[in-house]
Formats: structure tokens, sequence, C-alpha cells
């Protein structure tokens, strides 16, 4: 039986308005999307939670939330990945298949819809909307990240 992995995927804290796409890259998060950002942190802390892999968006709002939790929480690495950016649901699947099997606990930071679109894939629950500063957890029994898909997860817990 297989050890099971856990996919963590928080959408990024509430940014402030941006127009066209290089104001969206460029949009930064406001004080309440810190703040929403650092109370999951400290949930995760506070739970000992730690990441064998962090990847984020390019953009400056997901880039703030990632950084935001690995200084509250040990990650042994984070990479921001420009697929994850304006990615549709089978862009991210195409992300982890990419992630070594050794990583046991990964963390995603990005945007709606793919994250949500995601939950509902991996889960079968149609029922999740994350918001912005909403993280998903999600078990998954499989060997390696490129034998995940339909229903294969469980959605533990939404914070």
């Amino acid at each position: 039986m297989a050890l099971s992995k856990f996919l963590y995927l928080l959408r990024h804290g509430q940014a402030e308005p941006g127009i066209g796409p290089i104001g969206d890259l460029k949009r930064p998060l406001t004080e309440i999307g810190m703040s929403r950002i650092k109370q999951v942190s400290q949930v995760l802390a506070t739970r000992e939670i730690t990441f064998d892999l962090i990847l984020a968006s390019p953009a400056v709002r997901t880039s703030q939330t990632s950084k935001i939790i690995s200084n509250a929480v040990f990650s042994k690495e984070r990479l921001e990945v420009d697929e994850i950016y304006d990615a549709e649901v089978n862009d991210l699947l195409k992300t982890v298949y990419k992630v070594n099997s050794d990583v046991r606990n990964l963390l995603i930071v990005g945007h709606n819809p793919s994250l949500s679109s995601l939950v509902m894939l991996l889960t079968g629950n149609d029922s999740v909307n994350l918001h912005p500063g909403m993280l998903a957890i999600i078990e998954i029994e499989v060997e390696d990240w490129n034998h995940i898909g339909r229903n294969t997860g469980i959605l533990k817990e939404v914070i």
C-alpha cells in the first residue's frame, strides 16, 4: 500500500485590483490578503506541517503568499512555475505529474478557477470554491504524483 501524499492547494490572498495582463501579474496582496495568509500560516505552523516542495505562480500576489507561508513553516524548496499562472486544470495536473515521487507534502499556490477545478477533479467534491486565502488539503494514496487523477484524492479539510 502506498504511503499517503498530501496536496495542499492555496489560493493567493486578496489582491489589489489590476488592469490588463501586465497589471494582473503585478497585483500585490492587500492588507486583508496578507492578514488572511498569516492566519493560514499560523494554523499550519501550529499543526507542525512542513512542505517538501512549494510551487507558486510567478504573479506578485502568489509569490507574496508563498513567502508568507514559507516564513512560518519549513519547506525544503520553493519554486515559481510559469505554468501555474493562467492555468487550466490540465496544466496544473501536468505540473504535479513532474513532481519527484520523494515529495510527500506538496503545496501549490495559485489561482482560480483552476485550483477549485483541481479539487473537484481529484476528490469528486464539486461544492468547493476556493476564495482568496483559502486552503484545500487533499490526501492521495499513490506512489508517484503522475498517478493522480479523477477521484484519486480525499478532501480532508478546507481552511
